[in-house]
């Protein structure tokens, strides 16, 4: 039962689900300087030092993204501990994140503030969305609704595009490539800084077929921001993005789609302000649109089109002030929400609007010359649909010695009804409540020999009043319940030196508590590593290795038949030469390099070996 909340069995339900969200969420100052690798945007309502949070996070910064040559954000987050990508075949396909056993609905996804889970049946597509202009990636695990709202139960992925340069400092890069399968890329980024004004844009276009027929990906991405330091103290900015990505579905049920094909298309603005009051206090505000619309099509079938139109509009302010050894920080965000969807059958939502509005606060104690921190924080969220949800979190953090660090956490979430499962004809239910959250967390960092960090968490997360189809009554209920509870053991390399390696193992244990049985698509064991080294004449050289178990799954064919999806080995490797004439420097990627055939959704057979080549500048 509670399987189909967590991971839904209709591909037309997946296919309506792309479209992304707004809502108003922490970002930093427009045009701040660059970020330190060791320090982290998402997990409190200001950045931190990683030493002193008390929460797991990772951080996937620029240097690590251009030595992987990676193509999406996706293939970047699948070494990150306690998150399960799944993609359902080749490029552009489907795609689900589990983070800490938890669903793409319950874990926000954020691009530059905006959140890209779709108002309309919940859920995450990561498939399109491409590294153009991406300078850091950060993953914040646990219940963060207490910062950002609905969505965060299992906790935030983040992702940052380059906001300029500064003066003297400006940068370029742009590829070339061909590859196996018919993969063709164009790549370009720039980075800019002249005086009061910094911006950055990037582009990408990507071109590949797979093993069947009709079975294709072509996507375009392209991103740009400005940035203006009006005066000392007042910054504002204008951050805007584009994705269109085209996928072709070459079968079904194991019938062959000759003509099925989704698309979408995902426009964003976001217009960060921020003003300085003194040394030790400012106002930051931020208003933010999307608009998404994807598309199912195929003329062989009795569902022949469907196509939506959903729209998001928000704004927050936020109020941040230090004290002595306090930084006390509030704020208010608000949103609306527009849906629209019709296919063959008609029309079955035409503009159902929801609106929210919160009010939040946030207070950070350092004590001891900052070896103990404790953050305690509350949000209240007032939704139109279902009334108001409070969601408190605390977490402490103790540097008992200089290389040792012990760190707690405990926090509740929710997750508002979408706009689908609240109105959609067929099964909508306007009583619907939040699904909600209890988590719990307890970690240990030991700083070792020259830098390296062994870290160990164990996490805790029940789960409640979730939402699913109850055949009695037609409609969506809330009757599901879940735990998922695990360990995590992470190794890291100081990053940004010359020479990194990151290193992961997570154990998970994620049950229906309904069915007692382990919820789909979540291995029990997984480990990944990375090694990655650049050279002292340019060039670089990444390679990673992802070993996930045998996990349980839903039959491609009869959808009431279990299954279990065999464990695999992938490996990836980039390798990128020292410049040679005319600054122009050789790279090859290679995805599954052992030709290993597995699968990452039950009869969706995922790439085998996939060769990439090409030429990269950069000034």
């Amino acid at each position: 039962m509670v399987s189909r909340v967590f991971l839904p069995r209709s591909s037309c339900a997946l296919l309506l689900s792309l479209a992304p969200a707004l809502f108003a969420q922490p970002a930093p100052p427009p045009g701040a300087a660059k970020l330190a690798a060791d320090v982290v945007v998402s997990a409190e309502a200001e950045p931190e030092s990683a030493a002193s949070l008390g929460v797991a996070a990772t951080v996937i910064d620029a240097a690590e993204i251009a030595a992987s040559k990676a193509t999406t954000v996706l293939d970047l987050l699948r070494t990150v501990p306690g998150l399960d990508i799944v993609q359902s075949g080749g490029p552009g396909t489907v795609t689900s994140l589990f983070l800490r056993g938890t669903s793409s609905t319950q874990t926000l996804v954020l691009v530059d503030g905006v959140p890209l889970n779709s108002p309309y049946f919940g859920g995450t597509d990561l498939s399109a969305l491409s590294v153009a202009n991406v300078e850091r990636v950060e993953v914040v695990r646990g219940p963060f609704s207490a910062l950002y709202g609905s969505e965060a139960i299992g906790g935030v992925v983040r992702v940052f595009t380059r906001r300029g340069a500064a003066q003297g400092e400006d940068s370029g890069r742009a590829t070339l490539a061909l590859g196996t399968a018919s993969a063709k890329e164009a790549f370009a980024e720039i980075a800019l800084g002249s005086g009061a004004l910094t911006g950055s844009a990037g582009f990408r276009r990507t071109l590949a077929d797979g093993d069947l027929p009709n079975e294709f990906f072509e996507a375009t991405n392209v991103s740009a921001s400005i940035t203006a330091a009006l005066t000392d103290a007042l910054r504002v900015g204008l951050v805007a993005r584009r994705d269109e990505g085209r996928t072709g579905i070459p079968f079904d049920s194991g019938l062959p789609t000759p003509r099925r094909a989704t698309t979408n298309e995902t426009t964003t603005f976001e217009a960060p302000v921020s003003l300085a009051l003194s040394a030790k206090s400012s106002v930051e505000a931020s208003f933010r649109w999307v608009r998404d619309s994807p598309t199912f099509s195929d003329p062989d079938a009795a569902f022949t089109s469907s196509s939506t139109n959903a729209q998001r509009a928000g704004a927050r302010l936020v109020f941040t002030s230090i004290l002595g050894a306090q930084r006390l920080a509030a704020g208010a965000d608000w949103e609306r929400t527009l849906v629209s969807n019709e296919s063959n059958f008609g029309v079955a939502l035409e503009d159902v609007s929801t609106r929210t509005f919160a009010l939040f606060a946030e207070d950070r104690v350092a004590l001891a010359g900052e070896r103990l921190v404790l953050t305690a924080g509350v949000r209240w969220d007032d939704h139109s649909a279902f009334g108001s949800a409070v969601s408190p979190r605390v977490t402490l953090a103790w540097r008992a010695t200089p290389s040792l660090k012990l760190r707690a956490a405990a926090g509740s979430a929710f997750r508002a009804p979408s706009t689908g499962e609240l109105y959609y004809p067929f099964s909508g239910n306007p009583s619907l409540r939040p699904e909600k959250s209890n988590g719990y967390e307890l970690g240990l960092e030991k700083t070792l020999g020259g830098g390296v960090v062994a870290e160990i968490s164990g996490f805790w997360n029940d789960l409640r009043d979730l939402i699913d189809y109850d055949a009695a009554t037609f409609t969506n209920q809330n009757i599901g319940s879940a735990r998922t509870r695990g360990v995590e053991v992470a190794l890291r390399t100081p990053v940004g030196a010359r020479s990194f390696v990151r290193a992961s193992y997570t154990y998970l244990d994620a049950k229906d508590l309904d069915t007692h049985t382990f919820l789909l698509r979540r291995p029990r064991h997984r480990a990944s590593a990375t090694w990655a080294t650049t050279f002292v004449s340019g060039g670089s050289v990444s390679l990673t290795a992802m070993w996930v178990g045998a996990r349980r799954d839903g039959d491609a064919v009869d959808f009431t038949k279990i299954v279990e999806d065999p464990s695999y080995l992938r490996v990836d490797a980039a390798v990128t030469l020292p410049p040679l004439a005319l600054s122009l420097a050789p790279f090859v990627r290679v995805t599954n390099v052992l030709g290993r055939d597995y699968v990452e959704v039950s009869g969706f057979p995922a790439p085998g070996r996939r060769f990439l080549a090409g030429l990269e500048a950069a000034f």
